[in-house]
């Protein structure tokens, strides 16, 4: 008895010592996407000792203190060995063949794998998107994609993107795709009065899971309406089966002006204004008359009775003043979210917090955003799954003097081009020129002191937005599900502009008051019958069909006051008189059904079909409804047996579709004839014809054939996908210029056919894997595209369209269509021209107008990333890039003018032509009869190529040890400081490259630096 308790208890003993010398190391597998994998097996190296992953892909083992390291493994994954750093690990498996193992969103809530997916679809992941400065997820896009062109309108925080995916079809309906948020299709038109909105402005980037965009019209064929522009897919975060997880996310960070415009000083802008005067009398340049001239134009006391001496005096001690300086500031970026998820096998959930606070380099433009998000999944019986989500957000928007545009008070605008002589303040201290003082303006054409004006005036854009969805999934059988959604998207958008009556534009009126409210309820609601069936070991057969239906009104008031009994009373019920008050209601219906078929056999070969007929309530009453289809193909020819057991091609597909989609991005009722207020008639209130009807108004429609391939190497070290594309826009939408006789100047009409050709790559590769280098890894992903434009067809043969002669056919749809510049006769500093035979000319015409290039859409464009980690450092650079565009910009044209009294460009300065013999590309100075009537001012010589190189994000980061911070009962830590838009190659001279439009009066971009904590726990 003595000697077996002995030897229980030296086994206990000994027992217990092993057990010390073991410890337990929990962790999560996702895949690339950050969805869990499921069965994942986890082994240690080199013993039996093993698990598998949860369905939250959550994995326990126990190991001892000499393991170093784990195997993970899973079906269609590269298999890795972890090493084990701590007691708790995050792993990510790379999928075999590249990205062709990852889930791609086809619509209405159906994924499939990407080697079971025959369309062009594009994935964003939730790292390519999170912690970046962009109050939109569209900004984020830039570079990522390719095919897609992303381009900034202008830097004001939420305001709007100009999105292109192959291109744009459309001459008047839009070219924008079709955005869609868990299910809901939002409303993408911009409702702000007063300033610019964006329809992603509600959702916080960091809440996305991925972003998927179809870009061919054989997948996009299921949305049809809408979808001729493409469609990016928006997936949340969703809750996970385990334990509650806290994450906290915050940056602040500096907002800086990309550059400054350079410009003369008082003595070389006095010295310019005295050739142009002078030239334009015909007298020698120094004479005293004209410098008499000009120095009373400065406001210079006692000017006109100078002498000589006395002028050249007056002239040296002017001051300069930096109005740029005082109207550009450093804004700031704040951003702060929280969220927390998990559940356990029957529900799930995820809720998140988050406020955003940014501010330009411009005053009055500063953003504001509070956000709630929350999704629920509840798996009520075997056979019944339920779930919601919803956002709610309020963001507020400060409103500037002007978005664009060429008004006297637009610091954006003006501050460049005020003469410099003038002052800003007073010597006590207020303003300098300002209505209400001995000196009520500024001299010379841009008058008004915009210091005073941008701090006096004021105004607010708000937007109240509600984004919701309840949905069902409701098991028939194994193979049959039916699927229930409804989704909500209303927005209330509030504004009001205070010219203020102390500033120009609000004085004469003792202010000006502008109000509106702007109601949008969107709801579309949808249920399909999905059909996932494998019949033997290689058929497998997956469809649907639905059912959808969505219905869009909108409605606003305005109204307008003056004269308020001071400055501070700035509501509408104090004006003295009330101007104007405006009411408008406006509204869409579309209904579809819709349906597709993919069938795989043997994982080798895919056939898909697609087809909805859709109806729009825009179109007339004839031609309401169309039919819409896709046909798609794909071949893996690497799961042949001849590529079986190749050890350098790991992946090859091939992929062919075509496929026709709808738009009908124009009025809601531009097909009907339409009366509207006809102003006093016999004493009472008229009613008046004010639209034509065109019953025969029908959809314009896009076919679009796609070749893709797919190919990676060295067991997807190297993946390579190549498109070619062509798309083909009948029917193409516009208004119609009238014969103004006819009473009206417009008609809503299909006029012809428009047509992007185009070819797309993408190569991603390890290029260094820090399984071979100790820890040291570097990624890298380039995207290029390049997109041939060209109007086909114009209606009855037309090659011009009438009214609008830079629609031509044989070009693209945007065009620079002006005069050709000659350069300046060097005997006398004139500008020269090219009339329509290319003979030399002083005076051009319209009829000499010709092409130069395309001003819109870079044809070629595309985007490169790298990515550096090593041990718990990380670098991600990002650049993207346009080239083949054509633009001017009017913020610069205005500056070059010889004829006004406003601030030079440096470079006229520097440059102008000033004696016979000179060889020089800028004409003499002159006033308007030169300048203005022979376009000296304009033509080619104002349109420049707009190349460009952006590093647009740079980021490094540092990654806590989990040893370090697990004492703190945090699961990671994450220390980042990031940069965007820090450094442009270009030789484009004025505030930003990247515009749409002319650039005039636009608020820049920034360069924004910004320094974030991440925390789970």
């Amino acid at each position: 008895m003595r000697k077996t308790l002995i030897l229980l208890m030296c086994s206990f003993f000994a027992l217990t010592q092993v057990m010390a010398q073991n410890r337990t190391v929990t962790g999560t597998i996702t895949d690339s996407k950050g969805n869990p994998v499921e069965k994942a097996s986890v082994t240690v190296k080199g013993s039996s000792v093993g698990t598998s992953s949860n369905t939250a892909g959550i994995f326990s083992i126990t190991v001892s203190e000499t393991a170093k390291i784990l195997i993970v493994s899973s079906v269609d994954m590269v298999t890795q060995e972890v090493p084990i750093t701590g007691n708790i690990l995050n792993i990510v498996l790379k999928d075999k063949g590249g990205n062709l193992q990852e889930v791609v969103v086809t619509g209405y809530g159906a994924t499939r794998k990407r080697r079971d997916e025959a369309g062009a679809i594009t994935t964003i992941s939730a790292a390519q998107l999170e912690n970046k400065p962009n109050i939109s997820v569209d900004k984020g896009l830039q570079g990522q994609a390719a095919g897609v062109l992303v381009q900034a309108n202008n830097g004001i925080p939420g305001g709007a993107i100009n999105v292109r995916i192959r291109g744009a079809g459309s001459l008047n309906a839009g070219n924008s795709p079709l955005y869609i948020v868990d299910g809901i299709q939002l409303n993408n038109r911009d409702d702000a009065g007063f300033t610019q909105s964006n329809p992603l402005a509600f959702l916080n980037p960091d809440d996305i899971q991925s972003l998927d965009v179809i870009k061919d019209a054989a997948s996009a064929a299921i949305y049809g309406s809408n979808a001729a522009n493409g469609v990016v897919i928006i997936t949340t975060k969703k809750g996970r089966p385990g334990k509650t997880k806290f994450s906290l996310n915050a940056y602040n960070g500096q907002a800086t002006i990309l550059k400054k415009l350079e410009t003369t000083n008082s003595q070389q802008y006095y010295q310019l204004r005295l050739e142009a005067t002078s030239n334009a009398s015909s007298l020698p340049i120094n004479t005293l008359s004209s410098k008499r001239t000009v120095l009373t134009e400065l406001r210079v006391p006692g000017a006109s009775g100078f002498t000589d001496n006395q002028a050249d005096s007056a002239a040296a001690a002017l001051k300069t003043y930096d109005w740029q300086d005082a109207v550009f500031r450093t804004g700031n970026i704040k951003n702060y979210e929280l969220s927390a998820s998990g559940g356990n096998e029957k529900t799930t959930f995820r809720v998140s917090a988050n406020i955003t606070k940014q501010s330009t380099t411009i005053t009055k433009a500063d953003f504001n955003r509070a956000g709630l998000r929350a999704d629920l999944t509840n798996k009520a019986t075997d056979k019944l799954t339920i779930g919601t989500s919803i956002s709610l957000s309020t963001f507020n928007q400060n409103t500037p003097f002007a978005v664009s545009g060429s008004f006297l008070g637009n610091p954006a605008f003006s501050a460049a081009g005020i003469i410099p002589a003038f002052p800003i303040y007073n010597p006590d201290g207020s303003y300098y020129g300002v209505p209400g003082t001995a000196i009520a303006n500024l001299g010379g054409t841009l008058n008004q002191n915009i210091v005073q004006v941008n701090d006096y005036n004021s105004g607010f854009n708000r937007t109240n937005q509600l984004v919701g969805n309840f949905n069902l999934d409701y098991k028939i059988n194994s193979w049959l599900t039916f699927k229930a959604f409804t989704g909500l998207d209303y927005r209330l958008v509030q504004g009001k502009i205070v010219r203020d009556a102390r500033t120009a534009d609000g004085f004469n009126f003792k202010g000006n008051v502008f109000v509106q409210s702007n109601w949008n309820t969107n709801i579309n609601t949808y249920g399909t019958l999905n059909f996932i069936k494998t019949i033997g070991d290689k058929h497998k057969i997956d469809s649907r069909v639905g059912y959808e239906y969505r219905q869009e009104n909108n409605a606003g008031i305005t109204a307008n006051g003056q004269g308020f009994p001071t400055f501070q009373f700035t509501s509408l019920q104090n004006a003295a008189t009330p101007v104007a008050v405006g009411e408008f209601f406006s509204g869409f219906r579309r209904n579809a059904v819709f349906g597709d078929l993919n069938y795989n056999y043997d994982s080798k070969y895919i056939i898909g079909v697609v087809g909805r007929y859709d109806g729009s309530s825009r179109f007339g009453s004839g031609n309401q409804y169309g039919l819409f289809y896709g046909v798609k193909g794909a071949w893996n020819i690497d799961r042949e047996n001849f590529l079986a057991n190749s050890k350098t091609i790991s992946a090859l597909r091939l992929r062919l579709s075509y496929g026709s989609t709808g738009n009908d991005q124009i009025g809601n009722f531009d097909a009907l004839g339409l009366f509207g207020g006809g102003g006093i008639y016999n004493g009472g209130a008229g009613i008046a014809y004010s639209q034509l009807a065109n019953p025969n108004l029908k959809w314009e429609t896009t076919t679009l054939s796609n070749i893709g391939i797919d190919l990676g190497l060295f067991n997807s070290r190297a993946n390579i996908t190549a498109e070619v594309y062509n798309k083909q826009t009948k029917d193409v939408l516009i208004n119609l210029p009238l014969q103004s006789t006819t009473g009206f100047t417009s008609i809503a009409y299909n006029v012809g056919k428009t047509e992007n050709r185009g070819i797309e790559m993408e190569l991603k590769g390890d290029i260094i894997q820090a399984k071979r280098t100790g820890g040291f890894n570097w990624n890298a992903n380039f995207n290029f595209a390049y997109n041939a434009q060209k109007v086909k067809a114009l209606y009855g043969g037309n090659q011009i369209l009438p009214g609008d002669p830079t629609i031509r056919v044989g070009e693209p749809i945007s065009i620079a269509f002006t005069q050709r510049y000659a350069g300046v006769n060097p005997a006398t500093g004139r500008a020269m021209w090219l009339d329509t035979l290319g003979n030399l000319t002083y005076s051009v015409l319209p009829k000499d107008r010709v092409v130069i290039g395309p001003t819109l859409l870079a044809p070629y464009y595309g985007g490169l990333s790298n990515t550096f980690t090593y041990k718990g450092v990380s670098l991600n650079v990002l650049f993207n890039y346009e080239y083949g565009r054509y633009t001017s910009d009017g913020q610069i044209n205005f500056l070059r003018e010889s004829s006004g009294r406003i601030n030079f460009l440096t470079d006229i300065y520097q440059n102008r032509w000033t004696a016979p013999g000179q060889l020089t590309s800028v004409p003499r100075q002159n006033l308007a009869t030169e300048a203005k009537s022979t376009g000296s001012a304009g033509g080619s010589r104002t349109f420049f190529k707009a190349d460009y190189i952006r590093l647009r994000n740079l980021e490094i980061a540092y990654n806590f040890p989990t040893e370090a911070i697990s004492k703190l009962k945090l699961s990671n830590a994450r220390f980042y400081v990031q940069g965007t838009n820090l450094w442009t190659y270009s030789d484009w001279f004025s505030y930003d490259i990247e515009f749409v439009g002319v650039a005039t009066g636009i608020i820049p971009q920034t360069r924004n630096i910004t320094v974030g904590l991440q925390v789970g726990f």
